[in-house]
C-alpha cells in the first residue's frame, strides 16, 4: 500500500472500535449509575461521536478520487453510512439520558445497555473478518448471530414498554422511559443494518 494511500477496511475497523469504546463507557456508567456524571459521560460519549464523523469524511473525501477501490463505491458509502448510524443512536441514547434529566435508572435498562455491548462487540468482531471477504463462513455466523440479537432487543423491547404502562404511574416519567427505549430499540435496528450490508456486500464479491 502506498504512503497516502487510504486503507478502507481499517477505517471501517475504526468506526466499529469507536462504537464499542462507546458502548463500554455507556454499560459502565448505567451498571454503576451515578447521576452526577451524566455530563462528563456525554462529553466522552460525544467526542468518540466527533472521532467516527471524521473518519467518514476521510474516507467519502478519498473515494472522490479514488480510480479503483477494492469494492463498489456504493458499498463503501452505504457501508460507512450504516457504522456511522449505529455510533450517532449511541451518542443519542446517551443524550437522551442527560437531557431527560434521568436520575433513577429502571431495572431493565441494564439488560437493554448488555445488549447493545454485546453487538458492538460483535459488530467489532464481524467488521475486523470483513477484510477478509473469502471468510464468508465466519463472517455469515456473526451476521447470523446479529440479526438473533436483534430479535432478543425487539423482545426485550416489547417487555420493557409493557412493564413501563404496567408500573410507571407518573405520566412525565412514562413519556421519558418511552424515547429512552425507543432510542436503544433504535440502535438494535441499526446494528442489524450494518450486518446486513455486509452479508450482501460479501455475497457479491464472492
Amino acid at each position: 500500500m502506498k504512503k497516502d494511500e487510504l486503507d478502507y477496511f481499517e477505517r471501517f475497523n475504526k468506526d466499529a472500535e469507536i462504537a464499542f469504546q462507546m458502548s463500554t463507557i455507556l454499560k459502565d456508567y448505567i451498571y454503576s449509575f451515578d447521576y452526577n456524571q451524566s455530563e462528563t459521560v456525554e462529553k466522552k460519549v460525544h467526542r468518540l461521536e466527533v472521532d467516527a464523523d471524521k473518519n467518514m469524511h476521510s474516507i467519502l473525501k478519498y473515494l472522490v478520487k479514488d480510480f479503483l477501490p477494492p469494492i463498489e463505491r456504493e458499498d463503501i458509502v452505504l457501508l460507512s453510512n450504516k457504522l456511522d448510524d449505529v455510533v450517532d443512536n449511541i451518542d443519542e441514547i446517551v443524550t437522551n439520558l442527560d437531557i431527560l434529566d434521568v436520575q433513577i435508572v429502571r431495572e431493565d435498562f441494564k439488560e437493554f445497555i448488555k445488549l447493545v455491548y454485546k453487538m458492538c462487540e460483535k459488530q467489532k468482531e464481524m467488521i475486523f473478518k470483513f477484510k477478509y471477504l473469502k471468510k464468508y463462513d465466519q463472517i455469515h455466523e456473526i451476521v447470523i448471530e446479529l440479526n438473533r440479537l436483534e430479535g432478543d432487543g425487539d423482545k426485550l423491547y416489547e417487555k420493557a414498554i409493557m412493564n413501563l404502562f404496567i408500573t410507571e404511574h407518573n405520566p412525565v416519567e412514562i413519556i421519558k422511559w418511552q424515547k429512552i427505549y425507543e432510542s436503544v430499540e433504535n440502535f438494535y435496528d441499526s446494528c442489524e443494518s450494518v450486518a446486513n450490508t455486509v452479508g450482501e456486500i460479501i455475497l457479491k464479491n464472492m
